[in-house]
């Protein structure tokens, strides 16, 4: 992985080029390589074709690694046989396998002219930048170990949409999948022409390459005599070739430095006001309103003028005014169409100067539709849940006073769920048999669009669930208890379990600088492990002939009466030993199993290096988990290379990777030898 992370890296540094996102993303596939071409990354062909519709091979590959890492040329032998001195690649692949970006695939072979995937590339680009997602569902043949990441490609944008994700990826595909990643993490500096002094309260930035975005903090201005002046906007133009930044109002006929990104540009402030007004932000209010802000006051007769402003799609204006500061004109217009987005045109409006504008549009998008709200009644855990039609404002969704309840009981807790619609609701105790009201109201969507009141009806229930028995408390090594009860816990229950021990052999007890991590035993949902530690990396805290008493605390319906909640236990001389591997088992010619001897995590394939015994390294595709924050007591790892029966093999272990589920303890196994088959 580490190959991977160091190539992803490189490829980051690449393309912090002076090259916008947005101006990226007008660039053709063959302009794209042409930036790497004159980089000296990629390379034409004798013919002076760039042949992006090839596939990319290993050795090409390397070299364009080998390019990029500017990486020392090898000394020594030949590292594979199928890769010699007299190969045009030999130079690359030495230097990329001697700096640990690319390795053989076995039996000293680097297979220099195999094609690299798209499922490959996919893989590469979302682990080494450790895009997180589920993949969602695939269309089109790929891998099932690949499946996942060709997902995620997807969705990112990454790669297109493929029937067969199988097949080489061509040269093309990826530099397309290279800018894509540059796009989502890279943000190139303003590439300044010129600074322009368009009033003491306004300066225009002309770029040479179109931007996306300018935000005001790239921006910083400083007078001669070193005093700041407040930047309290940038406007980047609708072209992205200029930005107006709006100022505090800078001394006349002062010399001035604006830094762009940290470069200096220095300019004389004007003494008059020359500057254009233009329109800082266009919203769209309810009932048909909507409201333009323009940098800078404006004059009353052209900024009311209703010949002045234009609507597409036969949306009338009926009113216009001016705000008293002259800067916000508000309008109303005819009925306007949900679902719909508009454009409003802008011309002639001058500023208290003078300074007519320049033309200008904007757009809005009309959503007009209120949220409705559906209902269902938990009956297991007594929990109300509200799922509305779209996404509703967070801060109302879980403030309290938009819920009501009849006959004595209220919410006291309201959950938005990951989707932004569905709201979970807790209550006080309810009354077995007694039908409630509940009552919701003044929720608004994303929009402002306020829902109308509603109401639900639903029954109580008082005792939701059964309640919890504590039965025993087993201290199965010195730094850890096996809590036992007598129904399964919820993952809440789990997460807020806490055993507080109040005396040893009588005497008092303290926990004061413990740590502690809760997880259910494997396969038992009524038993809980909770392991402890201090500043002791391997503490010993229940000891042998020592009687503990406890009090468990954190589970909902937990039985307390007379003293249910306390349990006695007694210490153990079993010490907490760091996790281990007691098994590795070949399953069959291309699977190993690894058993552990407690569960484990961060367990994935760049943990285990498989090799002959005195022999060649056994290359690993993959493991069977793909998740390496999973928490697991065995994994099986699938193999590229084929083991041979009557040959030993050795596995080791990279060290720092595997720990203990707490996270605490690391995996103490350096080497285990075991037979193929």
């Amino acid at each position: 992985m580490r190959k991977v992370i160091l190539f992803l890296l490189a490829l980051t540094l690449l393309f912090s080029l002076p090259i916008t996102a947005a101006a990226a993303s007008n660039l053709t596939t063959e302009q794209k390589y042409e930036v790497l071409k004159q980089k000296g990354i990629f390379s034409g062909f004798t013919d002076g074709s760039s042949r992006l519709y090839q596939s990319m091979t290993r050795e090409q590959f390397a070299q364009v690694l080998f390019k990029l890492f500017e990486l020392p040329e090898p000394q020594g032998f030949p590292s594979y046989v199928d890769v010699i001195k007299t190969r045009w690649s030999y130079t690359p692949v030495e230097a990329v396998t001697k700096a640990g970006l690319m390795l053989g695939v076995g039996n000293r072979e680097f297979d220099p002219a195999s094609p690299v995937t798209v499922e490959q590339l996919a893989a590469i680009l979302v682990r080494g930048f450790q895009f997180s997602g589920d993949g969602g569902y695939v269309v089109g043949k790929a891998s099932k170990w690949a499946r996942a990441s060709v997902g995620i490609a997807l969705q990112r944008g990454l790669i297109p949409q493929m029937s067969d994700y199988t097949v080489p990826a061509t040269r093309g595909l990826l530099v397309e999948a290279t800018y894509a990643v540059y796009d989502q993490t890279n943000q190139a500096p303003l590439s300044v022409k010129s600074v322009q002094p368009i009033s003491n309260q306004m300066v225009r930035v002309n770029l040479s390459q179109a931007a996306s975005s300018a935000d005001k903090d790239r921006f910083a201005l400083k007078d001669i005599l070193g005093v700041t002046v407040n930047i309290q906007q940038s406007i980047l133009s609708p072209d992205g070739l200029s930005v107006a930044i709006v100022t505090d109002r800078q001394v006349a006929n002062r010399t001035h430095t604006l830094y762009v990104d940290g470069v200096p540009w220095t300019y004389m402030a004007p003494s008059d006001d020359t500057s254009k007004p233009t329109v800082v932000s266009l919203t769209r209010q309810l009932n048909s309103v909507i409201e333009v802000v323009f940098s800078e006051p404006v004059d009353h007769g052209t900024a009311t003028d209703a010949s002045n402003y234009w609507f597409n799609n036969n949306l009338k204006l009926t009113s216009i005014q001016l705000s008293d500061d002259n800067r916000k004109v508000t309008m109303t217009t005819s009925q306007q169409n949900d679902g719909t987005t508009y454009r409003l045109s802008i011309r002639n409006v001058k500023d208290l100067a003078g300074n007519r504008m320049d033309d200008w549009n904007g757009t809005f998008y009309v959503d007009s539709s209120i949220p409705r709200a559906s209902f269902d009644f938990d009956v297991p855990t007594a929990r109300l849940k509200l799922t509305f039609s779209e996404k509703i404002d967070p801060g109302l969704a879980k403030n309290l006073g938009q819920y009501s309840i009849d006959k004595g009981i209220s919410v006291v807790r309201a959950d938005l769920a990951g989707d932004g619609k569905t709201v979970i609701l807790t209550t006080s105790r309810q009354n077995d048999g007694t039908v409630y009201t509940l009552t919701v109201g003044g929720i608004r969507d994303l929009a402002g669009n306020t829902m109308n009141t509603q109401t639900f009806a639903f029954v109580g229930v008082a005792n939701p669930g059964p309640n919890v028995q504590l039965q025993s408390i087993v201290a199965v090594n010195q730094d850890t208890l096996e809590v036992t009860f007598n129904r399964g816990l919820s993952d809440a229950d789990v997460s807020r379990l806490g055993v507080t021990v109040l005396t040893d052999n009588n005497k008092g007890f303290s926990m004061s600088g413990w740590q502690s991590f809760n997880m259910r035993k494997a396969g038992i949902d009524r038993v809980v492990l909770i392991q402890y530690r201090n500043s002791d990396p391997h503490p010993q805290f229940f000891l042998s002939g020592h009687a503990y008493l406890a009090r468990v605390t954190g589970v909902a319906n937990l039985i307390t009466a007379n003293n249910a909640d306390l349990q006695s236990f007694a210490g153990t001389n079993v010490i907490n030993l760091d996790p281990s591997v007691t098994q590795v088992i070949a399953l069959s010619k291309n699977t190993v199993k690894i058993v552990f001897s407690e569960p484990v995590k961060n367990v994935s394939e760049k943990a285990f290096i498989v090799r002959e015994k005195d022999g060649n390294y056994v290359t690993i595709l993959d493991d069977t988990l793909g998740n390496p924050n999973a928490v697991v007591t065995d994994v099986t790892l699938v193999l590229k290379d084929s083991f041979e029966k009557d040959h030993l093999y050795v596995m080791s272990f990279v060290p720092g990777l595997i720990t203990d589920a707490a996270g605490w303890n690391g995996l103490s196994s350096s080497e285990v030898t075991f037979p193929g088959v």
